[in-house]
């Protein structure tokens, strides 16, 4: 299930990555296509919320016009510097598409697509640090103490198991804590009556330890 997740967390990520190519894209294209000149206002004309204004600009030696619909308030006159389309200067824009959008899907994709990519590595030294505790660790029945309700407000992964180990060795008492799980183990070891739960130690350092889970679910 996690796995999953953090897949589908990368995907986001590279959507919005993909979201910032295009943006930036059509940024550069936009910004190609057009050239900047200084227009005068020589009519505006108001339609309800709606300003359509009408510039004039001289440009190659020919003078030339252009409507453009804006809402920003204008009057006849006024000056300012517009953007026309090279291949046709009648086509005129007041503003251009900015960066900021390919800054945000850039930012956001990536630092979204770096998070799943940290939890898929993360999850897989997990993966191999069990896999390699199962194989060449020491496997031993632990006692069941208690079953720990860690949050209920958070709606997820709310259980982990507390067992105890009583060492024939040293005749001292290890205890061990298993990682958080969705299933509700409370039920699961009171239907039951499960009483012990598989441990995998290190030999070489006690304090690594998998609580297998798995091993109680039937």
């Amino acid at each position: 299930m996690k796995k999953r997740i953090n897949l589908i967390i990368m995907i986001i990520g590279l959507i919005g990555l993909v979201l910032g190519y295009v943006e930036y894209d059509k940024y550069n294209k936009e910004h190609n296509s057009y050239g900047v000149v200084e227009a005068e206002v020589s009519e505006v004309k108001v339609n309800g919320d709606r300003t359509t204004v009408n510039f004039e600009f001289f440009l190659n030696n020919k003078y030339y016009f252009s409507n453009v619909g804006t809402d920003e308030n204008f009057e006849v006159g006024d000056k300012r510097k517009i953007f026309y389309l090279k291949s046709n200067p009648e086509i005129c824009k007041i503003t251009l598409v900015t960066l900021l959008k390919t800054i945000v899907f850039f930012v956001c994709g990536g630092l979204i697509f770096l998070l799943g990519l940290i939890l898929s590595i993360k999850k897989v030294f997990v993966n191999g640090r069990v896999k390699r505790l199962k194989k060449k660790g020491i496997l031993i029945k632990a006692t069941i103490q208690e079953v720990l309700v860690v949050n209920k407000d958070r709606g997820k992964n709310p259980y982990k198991i507390r067992a105890y180990y009583v060492n024939p060795q040293d005749n001292k008492t290890y205890y061990y804590l298993s990682e958080e799980e969705v299933t509700d183990l409370k039920e699961l070891v009171s239907r039951n009556n499960i009483q012990t739960i598989n441990v995998y130690i290190n030999p070489k350092d006690t304090d690594d330890y998998y609580v297998d889970i798995e091993s109680i679910k039937v």
